[in-house]
């Protein structure tokens, strides 16, 4: 593979002609030692009149050759990479065809027409045709015809001596033979060519297509987090509004209430009529400040696992105040509160407020939405590595359509409005938003007239959330 500086300076083609140079020269020793292995072998035990020594030379001049391209394209990759590249074309075309005049001396020394070894001419085609370009791989074709059929015609004259391969003294001085061999060969070279390059265009002109995309895919994704970041700066930026905004208000509106309580209790007596618009007063401003509250928890949801208020806490032990204070509402209701609890509950890291929000909006949802007589049952267990809080009721129930609306912000049900029970649709929505910051699971589940199950699943010790808190919640302090 290319190395790094070089990727730094030079296109991906180029450094892919790189990258093919080093393996054709790895190729090169591996050609150049079998010859000259097989010329000592052969000078040991003769084969026909194949010129022995003449192919050891020959192997030599290949591995020296080769070693000379193999110490400039180091020493090239290192000191002038720029130069490097520049000169790919030239260096894989001046290897070529130093490798098409030893091919030729090899077959004179073994053989010349009758060798079968002349088809590597085509082999060297198929090597040029990955290296460079259509009209470089053709008159390098050209010239692979031109030395062979240089090479044939000289023998067949005896202007160069033939060294025959397996005893076949007269065939390379048959016209005909000769004039089929070089057809043949020429037609072979030019059908091979022809083909390599045409493949290889449109390798290339695919390839440069996925390298456009590739580019204009890393664009988009530039553009995305661009986007991105400016969406979550946006949304912070929001998140901050919301909270300045309902903070804002809760204070002249907590007053307000004080007064408006302090004047009914004033006019009671006197003016019953006015004292009914001032409790209408009042209900609206409760509305209005659970509202705020609610807008306010809404906007710390995806806070919920970060701060130093994390801790390992007993999840039962916490949430024992607001399970009782919510059955003590059921019963005040006319509902039945069942309770179901593991003991002894593993500790959770997570922050208690958190805990109370979550349980305490789930199990008043469903207390609020259960008619007299019905029943409300809050679990509370322990399962691989999950905190699961669940609420099971017999209320009204959700229809079917609205089911993929649950958990949006401000979304009540026709059942729920009509049910005449206060709410401002943010309750559940408050609930999903901390449990997926707390990297947990909701589920609803719920049946038009017969009831609603929510289940949360909170993991007690999320890895993205312990490292967040790592200094508050470290694992060797945890309590089972």
């Amino acid at each position: 593979m290319p190395s790094a500086r070089e990727d730094q300076l030079v296109p991906i083609e180029q450094a892919e002609l790189l990258a093919r140079l080093r393996w054709f020269i790895q190729l090169r020793w591996v050609f150049g030692a079998a010859t000259l292995a097989a010329a000592l072998l052969m000078i040991e035990m003769p084969l026909g009149r194949v010129h022995a020594r003449m192919l050891a030379g020959i192997g030599i001049a290949i591995l020296g050759y080769n070693w000379l391209f193999w110490f400039l394209e180091g020493w090239l990759s290192h000191h002038r990479p720029e130069a490097h590249a520049r000169y790919a074309d030239v260096a894989a075309s001046a290897q070529i065809i130093l490798d098409l005049v030893a091919l030729t001396f090899v077959l004179h020394a073994s053989g010349g027409a009758g060798n079968p070894f002349c088809l590597f001419y085509v082999f060297h085609m198929v090597i040029a045709t990955l290296l460079l370009r259509m009209r470089d791989v053709f008159m390098l074709a050209g010239l692979a015809i031109v030395l062979f059929t240089s090479l044939v015609l000289l023998e067949m004259y005896g202007w160069l001596p033939h060294h025959s391969l397996f005893g076949l003294e007269e065939v390379h001085k048959s016209p005909r033979y000769v004039a089929i061999t070089l057809v043949a060969f020429a037609s072979a070279m030019l059908t091979a060519v022809y083909i390599g390059t045409s493949i290889a265009r449109r390798l290339r002109e695919r390839e440069h297509e996925i390298l456009r995309l590739e580019r204009q895919l890393a664009d988009y994704t530039r553009e995305l987090e661009r986007t991105n970041q400016e969406l979550v700066k946006a949304d912070e930026e929001k998140t901050q509004y919301f909270r300045k905004v309902s903070h804002d208000l809760k204070s002249p509106l907590a007053a307000q209430q004080s007064l408006l309580r302090a004047l009914l209790i004033q006019i009671r007596e006197s003016d019953a009529q006015s004292a009914a618009h001032v409790e209408r007063a009042i209900a609206r401003g409760d509305q209005l400040l659970a509202l705020l509250n609610d807008l306010l928890l809404l906007s710390q949801a995806k806070d919920v696992v970060r701060g130093p208020r994390h801790e390992w806490i007993d999840p039962g032990d916490r949430l024992r105040a607001v399970i009782d204070a919510q059955a003590l509402a059921a019963r005040e209701k006319g509902l039945d509160f069942f309770e179901e609890m593991d003991t002894p509950l593993p500790a959770i890291c997570a922050e208690s407020g958190t805990l109370l929000t979550l349980a305490e909006n789930l199990i008043s949802n469903a207390i609020k939405y259960t008619p007299k007589g019905g029943r409300v049952t809050f679990s509370l267990l322990s399962r691989d590595e999950h905190l699961i809080m669940a609420v099971r009721d017999t209320g009204i129930g959700v229809a079917k359509d609205d089911l993929p609306k649950i958990g949006q912000q401000f979304f009540r049900t026709s059942q729920a409005r009509e049910s005449g029970s206060p709410g401002t649709g943010l309750g559940l929505a408050i609930v999903r938003s901390m449990v997926e910051a707390m990297h947990g699971r909701f589920d609803f589940q719920s049946e038009l007239g017969v009831g609603t199950t929510v289940t949360v699943a909170l993991p007690l010790a999320h890895p993205e959330m312990l490292r967040e808190v790592e200094p508050f919640c470290r694992l060797e302090d945890r309590r089972d």
